[in-house]
């Protein structure tokens, strides 16, 4: 099996990398970034990729050329590669657009073009805006420059379900260990504080839920999902519902003496809860605690 990962040297990409590395069937793995971000991580470091199937291309989505000279004779593309900014999802909207929009869009002209034999486009659920979701047919109610780039990225993606083989995942909040860490997601950034600083701030109401997955988890469904023969269609990745006080109160089970600020929590601030998808389940990793997920992340700090 060949398989390209657009943004494979990103957050989620590079250890989607390293899990599909040692898969057996799996021959070819083509690592496409532009490294716009300066993920070298994946390249450097006494951990090894398992086989010895990857390789590189330092290019952009935006690059039909490139795009079409790579990616013919794929088996499967998965689509990763996105400009996420949190908390700046509200700024910049040009940026946005260029690559969650027009970029998606360019994978989607050329897979139809060059015919792969599948594509799995990983979304976000922060195309429903907010509110309580039970399922895919949840209206889309994009609140932020970030969450309108993915869903028009989206609607491309959608087109093409009538052509070929496409799984549409809309992801909850990702948090968790990666070797190109993102310290700026809500979760990863309460840790990296409260293990360094003993001291963390949360910032609006306290109680807003907001649904999360682990990125072991989200690495080991696409994994799945590659090896599974599944419905061209639109599915939405959960694990669990968290408020900042869940985290807060988690996080004071590892750090008893971890000093909280609040800051702002009288602005009410919207829910976005999402139900994850029936089909997904077989496929999710054994269940585990957000004390316990958070334990195994503190165990890969250095000191």
């Amino acid at each position: 099996m060949k398989i390209m990962i657009t943004g494979g040297a990103g957050y989620i990409g590079n250890e989607l990398v390293y899990r599909l590395s040692a898969e057996p069937g799996v021959k070819d793995i083509l690592v496409y970034d532009n490294l716009c971000k300066g993920n070298y991580n994946l390249f450097t470091g006494l951990r090894k990729v398992p086989g010895n199937n990857v390789r590189f291309v330092q290019a952009d989505i935006l690059d039909s050329r490139s795009l079409r000279k790579h990616m013919e004779g794929m088996d499967v593309v998965i689509h990763l590669a996105a400009k996420v900014e949190t908390p700046f999802a509200d700024q910049n909207a040009h940026d946005f657009e260029q690559t969650n929009h027009w970029g998606t869009a360019e994978i989607v002209y050329t897979a139809e073009e060059v015919g792969i034999g599948r594509l799995i486009y990983l979304s976000s659920q922060s195309v429903y805006g907010q509110g309580e979701v039970a399922s895919t047919d949840h209206p889309r109610v994009p609140t932020s420059y970030y969450a309108l780039s993915k869903m028009r990225g989206e609607d491309h993606v959608l087109r093409l379900m009538e052509k070929m083989p496409v799984q549409l995942i809309r992801c909850a909040n990702v948090y968790g260990y990666s070797k190109n860490l993102r310290v700026e997601t809500d979760i990863n950034q309460l840790i990296f504080d409260a293990h360094f600083t003993n001291r963390i701030s949360i910032h609006g109401d306290p109680e807003r839920l907001v649904t999360y997955i682990s990125l072991y988890r989200v690495v080991e469904v696409l994994a799945r999902i590659v090896k599974t023969e599944m419905p061209s269609d639109v599915f939405n990745l959960s694990h669990q519902d968290l408020s900042a006080m869940n985290l807060v109160d988690a996080l004071r089970e590892i750090y008893p003496s971890l000093e909280t600020i609040f800051v702002d929590q009288h602005i009410p601030a919207h829910n976005l809860t999402v139900a994850g998808d029936t089909r997904l389940q077989p496929l999710l990793p054994g269940n585990t605690t957000i004390v316990e997920d958070l334990i195994k992340f503190r165990e890969l700090f250095t000191f």
